[in-house]
Formats: structure tokens, C-alpha cells, sequence
């Protein structure tokens, strides 16, 4: 016995399944054609926020080391495709003894600037700085900066610099004198000494081209008189994907300050525009040259 006809049908035919799945992926194409774009923007805005972030991070760091800088030590240079940002960096700094303080010779030792006695030892006056800022034997000191151009004023050229022997209690031993001068002494209108680390160079490299360019810090290459790229030692990445970059070294001299410039621009490739696509930061940093 046969079933009537009604019961025997059921399901889609494939003609019903082939227009059922034209009409999903004409409404398919249509659903992406308005999603892509904000899709697209979204994945652009936080490509754009990372560069933001890489860039900000790197110019806060640079920021907070130069703030810390010897007075009359930040030294810029550009060498080819590379800008570079050199400066020395201070661990501590106190007052020192002088020899026109009046103190007992007996009792105390002053930091002598005369050339007839070369006194190798001092004391500090006031507290001595503390860890992690304590002075130590193998430290360098300086007195009385005033940068590149000036005869025993140059922490660079090493006539104001000296590695300290020895450290007791308030008594600084130095490796020698060279604040003790035939001529005009350097020293310093506030008695103050900066103790000093090795000089540090931050170099940033343009790619205009590809947009792969880096910004480098690197540390433990010993001292120049003149600024040169960094040779030995060690080195960092800051941040990579470097387009362009530019620093600058501005000195008041009236005011005893500087002006230095920071500028750094990121890039990545985007497909729609077929170039790189940049993101710029600008930090300017008010330092104080007083010696």
C-alpha cells in the first residue's frame, strides 16, 4: 500500500538550497563590506596607540636620566643617519672642605687648590649620601663643570675629573690632584662635588626609507673629549621601527640652563596607503647648568 503524496514530501530540494545560499553570501558580502572598515580602524588605532606607547616610554626614560646629568655634560651630534645624545650621568654629590673654610689642618682635611701642596684627601662636610647613593672607592668625582672649550673644566677631557681611592668615614682619597693649579683654580662658588658614572649615549638611527630604524642606549665605552659614535661597551634597544628622529642641545648661557629637544617618530607599513605610517613624539626637558 502506498503513502499519499503529502506525507511522502519533506526537506528542500537542491534548487531551494542553492538559492538559500546565494542569497547568505550576497548577505555575507554585504555584512563585510560594512564591517571591514571599522574592523580596519580598529586594528590602525591600536597599531597607532602601541607606537604612541613604545615612543613615550622611551622619551620618559631618556627624560628622567637626562634631568639627572652632570651640569654643562649633555652633548648632541648627528654622524651620518644617526643622532646621537651623550651626557654624563651622577650617582650622588656633597660639599667639600676647602682650604679658605679656616678648619684646624690638624683636625681636618681640606681640598687644597693650590699648587705648593697638592693635598690628595678631604673631607665632606654635612652627611655623607647614603646607600644606594654612598660614595665608594673606585668612584669619580668632579668639581665645577663648565663643559667642552674650558682648560680644566671638562669632565670629558678629564681636567676636573678623579677616581677616589679610598673612602674613611668623611675622608676622600683621590688617585691625585688635579684641582691643585698654577693658575686659576676651578673650583666651585657653592663647595659642592658631583660623584659621576661613565658617560652614557643615546643614538637614534632614521630609516625614511623603510621605517626600521633604532634608538639605542649605550653605557660602559670609556671617555671621549670629543663626541664620537660609542665604540665597545654595551648597548640596549629603546625602540625599533624608528622613521625619524632628532635631538638638540640648546645653552642660556646668561641663565646657566639648557634647552634640550627630543623628537622621535615611529613607523609601521600600511597596506592601504602602501608607505609607512608614522606616529611623532616631542619631549622638551629645562636642565640646570650650574656648576
Amino acid at each position: 500500500m502506498s503513502l499519499p503524496s503529502a506525507a511522502r514530501q519533506h526537506g528542500f530540494t537542491l534548487i531551494e538550497t542553492i538559492v538559500v545560499m546565494m542569497i547568505t553570501a550576497i548577505l555575507a558580502g554585504i555584512m563585510v563590506l560594512f564591517i571591514r572598515r571599522p574592523v580596519q580602524n580598529y586594528v590602525d588605532n591600536a597599531a597607532r596607540a602601541d607606537m604612541a606607547d613604545v615612543a613615550e616610554i622611551a622619551l620618559r626614560r631618556m627624560t628622567r636620566e637626562l634631568r639627572g646629568a652632570l651640569p654643562n655634560s649633555v652633548r648632541w651630534a648627528v654622524i651620518g643617519n644617526t643622532s646621537y645624545i651623550e651626557f654624563i650621568p651622577t650617582k650622588s654629590g656633597a660639599r667639600y672642605l676647602a682650604s679658605d673654610d679656616g678648619a684646624d689642618p690638624s683636625l681636618y682635611h681640606a681640598l687644597d687648590f693650590s699648587a705648593a701642596t697638592a693635598r690628595t684627601n678631604f673631607d665632606v662636610v654635612g652627611p655623607m649620601p647614603a646607600s644606594p647613593y654612598a660614595i665608594a672607592a673606585g668612584d669619580q668625582i668632579v668639581i665645577y663643570n663648565l663643559g667642552s672649550g674650558f682648560a680644566g673644566a671638562d669632565a670629558y677631557a678629564g681636567g676636573n675629573r678623579v677616581a677616589l681611592t679610598a673612602v674613611n668615614g668623611k675622608t676622600l682619597t683621590m688617585a691625585g690632584n688635579p684641582y691643585a693649579t698654577a693658575g686659576t683654580p676651578n673650583s666651585s662658588p657653592g663647595k659642592r662635588f658631583a660623584v659621576v658614572g661613565t658617560p652614557v649615549t643615546f643614538a637614534c638611527t632614521n630609516d625614511t626609507a623603510t621605517g626600521k630604524g633604532t634608538l639605542l642606549r649605550y653605557w660602559g665605552y670609556g671617555w671621549n673629549a670629543a663626541q664620537i659614535a660609542p665604540a665597545g661597551g654595551s648597548n640596549a634597544l629603546m625602540a625599533d621601527n624608528v622613521y625619524a628622529c632628532l635631538f638638540s642641545v640648546t645653552a642660556v648661557a646668561n641663565q646657566q640652563t639648557a634647552l634640550i629637544g627630543l623628537s622621535i617618530a615611529l613607523a609601521r607599513y600600511n597596506a592601504d596607503m602602501g608607505a609607512p605610517e608614522t606616529v611623532t613624539l616631542t619631549h622638551q626637558i629645562h636642565v640646570s647648568n650650574i656648576p
